[in-house]
């Protein structure tokens, strides 16, 4: 019984141990995004002329280009039109099609996996990138780099197949007259306040919203929360320990019963809050608690962000990965929680 016993505690030290990985695998793909800022205007504000006067007019200074090297991001301006049509020879789209144009790295943009070839460069404007869905739509088959379809009554020759399950093209187009849409990309983590206050200083005008990618982050929720959760959990595990002295075998029983379905509550409470905050809600409640109050109303701002702005290509996948990591940190905490508790129960 005792080697039984310890072969259960490895499993659970095992498995509580992987799924820790797995999640911090998923939040890998967060983390990855935690230096762009994505930048919404309510019109088309920036052009890609404003954005050209600026760097050359850094590269005429160019002590001062070394002195802010960190501070400068990378910048890709962008627009996405729906209903585009799309032809190819004797093929055409029925205005189902998704348009990004843009200035700048499109990979920034949606950052998929490419299955062929690359996005059209930022001096490439008779280039573009098609999804292999798009491909498969006007040619029959994503094998089409180098192949021609016709946008907008102009011609452009596709450079990349990109993996995505929508219909999208991607085109530079710096003769735009304004780009809604910013992707800022910083060398390091960059505080929302300062990539706002470089816009408004290189007069591009005021946003109307500006968000961090690692506002995505479920973890946020979790590590926020997880010294609550671990004391409430210690509280439950010595609470079984006193109902599991009581005489009365019914009683017991009962007891035990309705400790099972509080826990399981719990847990799926935990679960629900951890999917969603910083993500679709966040309960604002939380900001009375004085030592969370800071971070509450920043996660709360954040979400009012989230709420706010249109929701860009790649933030399905962005909350898939996030929810995907909480899920994962939760399971963690529970195995390693039951490994704690059997091997209590041994000592």
């Amino acid at each position: 019984m005792t080697s039984k016993r310890k072969y259960i505690q490895r499993i659970l030290l095992l498995f509580s141990i992987g799924l820790l990985v797995l999640s911090v695998a998923e939040y890998s793909y967060i983390h990855a995004g935690e230096t762009i800022i994505h930048v919404r205007f309510e019109k088309n504000t920036v052009s890609a002329e404003q954005l050209d006067s600026y760097y050359e007019q850094l590269r005429g200074e160019k002590t001062n280009l070394e002195k802010k090297a960190g501070e400068i991001p990378e910048v890709t301006l962008w627009n996405i039109k729906d209903r585009i049509e799309a032809a190819a020879g004797e093929y055409f789209s029925e205005g189902d099609f998704s348009l990004i144009e843009g200035y700048g790295d499109l990979e920034k943009i949606l950052p998929g996996q490419r299955i062929d070839g690359m996005y059209p460069s930022k001096g490439d404007n008779r280039g573009c990138a098609i999804s292999d869905e798009g491909a498969r739509v006007l040619f029959g088959s994503s094998d089409v780099a180098g192949k021609t379809l016709t946008v907008n009554q102009e011609d452009y020759v596709i450079r990349g197949i990109i993996k995505e399950k929508r219909k999208m093209l991607w085109i530079q187009n710096p003769d735009a007259s304004g780009f809604s849409n910013i992707e800022m990309v910083y060398k390091s983590r960059t505080a929302v306040s300062a990539a706002e206050s470089w816009l408004i200083q290189q007069e591009f005008g005021t946003p109307d919203t500006v968000l961090a990618g690692g506002d995505y982050s479920a973890f946020n929720f979790l590590f926020l929360t997880l010294p609550v959760w671990a004391i409430i959990i210690y509280g439950y595990i010595v609470l079984k320990r006193q109902i599991s002295m009581v005489e009365i075998v019914v009683l017991r029983n009962v007891l035990l019963a309705f400790w099972g379905i509080g826990l399981a509550a719990l847990i799926f409470a935990g679960i629900r809050l951890s999917f969603r905050f910083s993500l679709d809600y966040i309960p604002k409640r939380w900001s009375d608690f004085s030592f969370y109050q800071g971070k509450a109303e920043q996660l709360v701002q954040s979400a009012q962000n989230i709420a706010g702005s249109k929701q860009l290509p790649g933030d399905a996948a962005l909350i898939k990965h996030s929810r995907n990591s909480a899920y994962l940190a939760w399971g963690s905490l529970l195995l390693m929680g039951a490994y704690l508790y059997r091997r209590r129960e041994k000592d």
